[in-house]
């Protein structure tokens, strides 16, 4: 059974989120609170919070008509999911756990004394079929598609900077957010999510070995001087390539020029680097912008946001 999370719940604090479309789960410790924000058919996002005095082992059954895909974010503290007949999940701050499970029975475990904030996105196959299609649902759940039960372990590595993931885990952004808000944030993430789990289109073609490798070169090269003015031809000179075949290169490989690759981990940067608190202008020029200015214009653009909306 759920109820509504209305504006006078009881308990409900200043600055607490109180939407109509998040609902409390039921059946959880008074210490414990787990929310449910479901933004259209098959794509739910739950929010859970947990505090408990000792170490807290739950046991949980879970069956579903279809399998679903999970991609849980870890926001704070550790937990782990021991499931009887799958694979054993790892939840850790700062890290992001993409799992898949039809049904099977598990223990959920929190260590006492010690917070547990997490955020999952649950997208039920259908729904990804319905994002996506089938060859790049195919290629998401592959790992998992062999099993009929329990749950499957598709990821598990650091969860890359999103501002649309920030604006879930940030509860004064969050309770900014009306229901429309909330539903183009929550797509928003998936979206962007999806996209790090599946292969970007390629072009017909493929590259050698050696080719694969001079590329992965460059890209380590362009990660550690974003601070620089880097031109084509020196991305040239670092691999041997003419500017022919290095802009061929990086069509077959990622499906975008060498600029719109070197503009993508700038951005990125940047928005790691604001979202530490560092000033616009210090952004700007660890990532090679020589005047703020034109940084914040290539942000805007490229998020839809100024930078200063990105800062801690």
């Amino acid at each position: 059974m759920r109820t509504l999370l209305g504006s006078d719940s009881a308990g409900a604090s200043a600055g607490e989120i109180s939407k109509s479309a998040w609902v409390v789960e039921a059946g959880h410790l008074p210490a414990n609170e787990v929310k449910r924000f479901d933004c259209e058919a098959g794509f739910s996002v739950v929010s859970s919070s947990v505090q408990t005095g000792q170490d807290q082992m739950q046991a949980c059954e879970y069956e579903g008509r279809e399998r679903n895909l999970v991609l849980t974010f870890g926001l704070e503290g550790e937990s782990e999911f021991r499931d009887r007949s799958g694979d054993n999940l790892y939840f850790r701050s700062g890290y992001t756990t993409v799992s898949s499970y039809i049904k099977g029975r598990g223990e959920r475990c929190h260590a006492g004394q010690r917070p547990v904030r997490q955020l999952r996105l649950i997208v039920s196959e259908s729904a990804l079929l319905r994002y996506v299609g089938p060859e790049l649902s195919w290629h998401v759940l592959r790992p998992a598609l062999a099993r009929n039960e329990g749950t499957s372990q598709l990821s598990f590595g650091a969860t890359a900077a999103s501002m649309h993931l920030r604006a879930f885990s940030d509860v004064r952004l969050l309770g900014q957010q009306n229901d429309l808000g909330l539903r183009i944030q929550a797509l928003s993430l998936l979206a962007e999510q999806l996209r790090l789990l599946t292969p970007p289109a390629r072009p017909e073609g493929r590259l050698r070995a050696e080719e694969m490798d001079k590329l992965a070169g460059l890209d380590a090269f362009m990660r550690a001087n974003l601070d620089q003015l880097l031109s084509m031809a020196s991305l040239c000179a670092q691999t041997g390539l003419s500017e022919y075949k290095l802009k061929d290169a990086f069509r077959k490989a990622y499906g975008v020029s060498p600029g719109q690759r070197l503009l993508e981990l700038r951005m990125q940067r940047a928005l790691e680097l604001l979202e530490r608190g560092q000033q616009v202008a210090q952004a700007a020029y660890q990532v090679g912008y020589q005047h703020p200015s034109n940084f914040s214009a290539a942000f805007a653009r490229y998020f839809g946001k100024p930078p200063k909306a990105a800062r801690c």
